[in-house]
């Protein structure tokens, strides 16, 4: 196998941020940063936003059944954070979806037993007297009586985990080796790469971790990538 490697790699990282060992979905909010979103590996069925994987359920639904509907899949029927609106707006657009929040005696309040919402999140006129349950729909909140059916917003936090990339999933003339990550302390490429800053893509090659990119100019690819060497990508949803 011929691997190209250019001649000014320092091979430990002695500027290298080290994320503290916090929880699961304290790491990928961090590298995720604030709100980065994206597909996650079953892009047919997940979202992830910042650091929490969505599941939109299209069969219609009552608010009674709802949270089982979500329950019984793993998730749980979604209560809005406030730097989620642009996000849920964006990659839901024009769908009215059942949440969390009902009316209680001292007002709404998501499942998760924080206090809903602000006044910028209602529409006009809302909430409505005899209306107990919330919809949203563009960004905006909406009562309704809990009797209607509708879309559910389902949620789960996003757990990172990596898995082995298999040869048919990728063009591999398309993957690009920009930077070698080294093995420093005897360290697994893994963990690694879950302490870079900017990687979520990686290759080994003998005792080395590469950080993969598939959208870096060539001018950028230090190691060519080829179909027998073992190749990770991050997951979140599953």
């Amino acid at each position: 196998m011929r691997i190209l490697i250019h001649s000014r790699i320092d091979f430990c990282f002695k500027q290298t941020v080290i994320i503290p060992k916090t929880t699961m979905t304290e790491r990928v909010g961090f590298f995720l940063i604030f709100i980065a979103i994206g597909l996650c590996s079953d892009s047919a069925k997940w979202v992830l936003i910042d650091s929490t994987c969505f599941k939109l359920r299209d069969v219609p639904t009552k608010y009674s059944t709802a949270i089982k509907e979500c329950k019984d899949r793993g998730v749980s029927l979604h209560s809005i954070q406030n730097r989620e609106l642009d996000s849920l707006k964006q990659f839901f657009p024009n769908k009215w979806l059942l949440v969390s929040a009902k009316r209680t005696p001292s007002g709404f309040e998501w499942s998760d037993g924080r206090d809903c919402c602000p006044e910028t999140w209602w529409a006009a006129g809302e909430p409505e007297q005899g209306e107990d349950c919330v919809i949203f729909h563009n960004g905006i909140l909406y009562t309704h009586n809990c009797t209607g059916s509708w879309r559910l917003l389902c949620s789960k936090p996003a757990d990172l985990r990596w898995r082995l990339v298999k040869c048919e999933e990728y063009n591999w003339l398309d993957l690009c080796g920009v930077e070698i990550m080294a093995n420093c302390d005897g360290r697994s490429c893994e963990d690694v790469c879950d302490t870079h800053p900017d990687c979520d893509q990686f290759a080994k090659i003998s005792n080395l971790c590469i950080n993969i990119k598939n959208d870096a100019p060539l001018d950028k690819c230090i190691v060519k990538m080829r179909p027998n060497v073992e190749f990770y990508e991050r997951i979140f949803c599953e």
